[in-house]
């Protein structure tokens, strides 16, 4: 193994090792109440948009610092007051309907848990649906006073590649 890669490895790579918090696994009937539990507020999130139900949807964004949501490549949504002032401005009788494909729930600790998924989102009004988009999505949900809150995410659509 060249010298550098080798000294430089320990250099940065042990600064890493020690800051590393321990790690501490979930019991398994805890993680998979966890997934349950993620899966299940997920259905709810996605019913809450699809009836255009704006403000209990808005309600499941956490307040805590720290909140940001991502789109493509920037922050969209810097706290959850801005994601639910975007929610407010839909024109009435938008709603949006959301399919997952791929959904994994990872537990990260007892109340927190990550969530990913492919999407596909469709705009709709009384005339139908009016444009399409999908992508990837993040979530990270984090189990407050008051149940599941989105404490910070991202989404993004397929970037075409070169040959």
């Amino acid at each position: 193994m060249n010298r550098a890669i080798l000294l430089g490895s320990i250099t940065f790579g042990l600064p890493a090792v020690a800051c590393r918090q321990p790690t501490t696994e979930l019991p398994q009937a805890h993680a998979e109440a966890i997934r349950d539990s993620i899966r299940t507020v997920s259905d709810h999130f996605r019913r809450l948009s699809s009836n255009a139900q704006w403000d209990s949807l808005g309600a499941m964004y956490s307040d805590a610092p720290g909140f940001r949501f991502l789109e493509s490549g920037s922050v969209q949504y810097a706290t959850a007051g801005a994601l639910r002032a975007a929610l407010a401005q839909l024109p009435s009788g938008v709603s949006l309907t959301t399919t997952y494909r791929d959904l994994d729930v990872d537990p990260v600790r007892p109340g927190v848990a990550v969530m990913s998924a492919l999407f596909e989102t469709t705009f709709r009004d009384s005339a139908g649906p009016q444009f399409s988009f999908g992508g990837a999505v993040t979530v990270l949900w984090v189990h407050e006073t008051d149940g599941w809150r989105i404490r910070g995410g991202h989404s993004s659509a397929p970037v075409p590649r070169g040959p």
